[in-house]
């Protein structure tokens, strides 16, 4: 019996012979991983989608009556998961920013080859693979819910979080013959999550259950448990723990989750997180605090993660220069904000010139600071993204550490921590900067063998910029800066130089030498010729 590949892949252009190749490059490279399908017309495409319900599509960009954006938006239509990696001949920022907005997972030239192609599909399965993960964690979740009697539990930590419970009799009289009762001694670390969306109440637990799994498997042996509840129309997570550090680690964790409540229940969710564990009878008051920050702190109250902040003196866990500290960093989250539209914008100096003043600041925390782990994990995320996006990690692993990015406990000091991080941005820097010179290079040479194999053809810019696939006048600009000269003269130049040879080494027609160099008029070809050489091709024909 055959085996059941993991998933589907459609494929759409509407060139035959790359709609062919690719499906047999991705039968060769991934045939144990996906099912692949191919056609040519986005209207079949359409068809085979709706029946097959492909996990994955690849498509050209540019297609006849329907674009590959259009394309996929009815697609979404009908499977909002879908995942979409854009193929295109064209280096146009129209087409760039479309696929953009159609939430494109990828967007390749056909120019850029095969490697890069297998490259890209490689982390499509990753991803793939990442969010099977997640809803098994989800279905698990779902299956757990019909066995679980929370109605008791719940009754109990609303209670306590309402500030009726105030004395230990009446804590551990509620917590009798309860399925993992809360502890009377234990600290509590208190995540919230809002969301503006109303949900039903099946949506609600699973919610609930999924983020109460992920905590566990991502934190084993720093919680003993995760005790849950709806409260005023909040999702709340008690984390029984002693773990001093679990809040900083919490970030990117909840970072996650987040996107992955976005990508799978299509909602939008806030987050805020306790800065320390407390015992249960300051837990009502805990909530209060946290509610009141999330309102007072949050940027984009619908999808933001926010880290409590301490008021009213300093904590013990901190000494006294925490609270400078926590004045500088005060709008820090409206600048992250900023670097990463940068960053995503591929304006890598100008994220540059704002993450110095930010870097500035991380080296002043000390060295327990959470604030200093926030800054950290919220622009290491930023680089992971965008060295994922851009598939240089091989370039940077070979030219500096990387295991640092993931775990800023190897730093003695903040200082340090801002020093790798300004050290990896500029890497990051120059490797996009050789990699951006090595294309441009590229293309230049690319047109340039083009050009001298097609001098009788049409060489208008055009044609050249369709055959070499990048617009126009993006391939004029790259052209003159890397050769110093007009793609128009050098086609006249190479023309010249062929016409001069033909005419030297050869009994061809002066008429027949201008057709073979690409001129039609056989006058026009004279003058030019007169003008470059100081005669006309018969007196340099007469000559020799």
């Amino acid at each position: 019996m055959k085996e059941e590949r993991k998933y589907k892949m459609l494929i759409v252009d509407d060139e035959p012979i790359i709609s062919d190749g690719l499906k047999d490059l991705f039968e060769e490279n991934f045939g144990d991983v996906f099912q692949v399908y191919n056609c040519y017309h986005p209207k079949k495409a359409l068809e085979i989608f709706k029946y097959r319900l492909p996990d994955v599509v690849v498509s050209d960009v540019k297609m006849p009556k329907m674009t590959g954006m259009e394309m996929a938006e009815e697609m979404r239509k009908i499977k909002q998961d879908l995942h979409v990696l854009f193929l295109s001949g064209y280096d146009e920022f129209d087409y760039v920013y479309s696929a953009i907005k159609q939430d494109a997972d990828d967007y390749i030239l056909k120019t850029e080859g095969d490697d890069t192609i297998l490259a890209a599909m490689k982390k499509m399965i990753e991803l793939l693979d990442a969010e099977n993960v997640f809803m098994e964690e989800y279905k698990s979740a779902q299956s757990k819910i019909s066995y679980m009697a929370p109605a008791f539990k719940q009754k109990a930590m609303v209670n306590i979080l309402d500030g009726d419970i105030s004395t230990r009799e009446e804590f551990e009289a509620m917590m009798t013959d309860l399925e993992n009762p809360m502890p009377f001694d234990a600290h509590f670390l208190m995540l919230i999550g809002v969301t503006q969306e109303r949900v039903t109440q099946a949506t609600q637990e699973k919610i609930l259950e999924t983020v109460d799994q992920i905590l566990m498997k991502a934190y084993e042996g720093k919680i003993r448990h995760v005790h849950k509840v709806i409260y005023r129309k909040s999702f709340v997570w008690l984390l029984e723990t002693e773990e001093s550090e679990l809040p900083g680690l919490l970030f990117v964790t909840v970072l996650d989750v987040q996107k992955m409540i976005q990508f799978r229940l299509n909602m939008l969710m806030s987050f805020v997180i306790a800065r320390e564990g407390v015992l249960w009878n300051t837990l009502s008051l805990k909530y209060d605090d946290l509610w009141a920050e999330m309102q007072r702190q949050s940027v984009n109250s619908e999808n933001s993660i926010i880290m409590e902040s301490r008021e009213n003196g300093i904590s013990d866990s901190f000494n006294g220069e925490e609270s400078d500290f926590e004045q500088m960093v005060v709008p820090i989250t409206e600048k992250l904000n900023v670097m990463e539209g940068l960053l995503k914008g591929e304006n890598l100096e100008a994220y540059m010139e704002e993450l110095e003043d930010i870097l500035k600041t991380l080296s002043k925390a000390k060295r327990h600071s959470m604030y200093a782990l926030e800054i950290y994990y919220s622009i290491a995320n930023m680089l992971i993204t965008f060295i994922n996006k851009h598939n240089i990690r091989p370039q940077l692993a070979s030219r500096i550490q990387l295991m640092e990015l993931f775990d800023p406990g190897s730093f003695v000091t903040w200082e340090q921590a801002a020093e790798y991080i300004h050290r990896l941005t500029g890497t990051i820097q120059e490797i996009c900067r050789i990699s951006s010179q090595n294309t441009i290079t590229g293309i230049t040479e690319k047109t340039k063998s083009y050009i001298l194999s097609n001098l009788g053809s049409d060489l208008s810019l055009t044609a050249i910029g369709q055959e070499i696939g990048f617009n126009p006048i993006y391939l004029s600009r790259v052209f003159k800066q890397t050769e110093g000269t007009s793609i128009r003269e050098y086609i006249e130049n190479c023309r010249m130089e062929m016409a001069k040879r033909l005419i030297v080494n050869s009994r061809m027609k002066i008429y027949e030498i201008a057709e073979k160099c690409g001129y039609q008029n056989t006058a026009y070809f004279i003058k030019i010729f007169k003008a470059h050489f100081g005669m006309t091709p018969q007196e340099c024909r007469d000559r020799e």
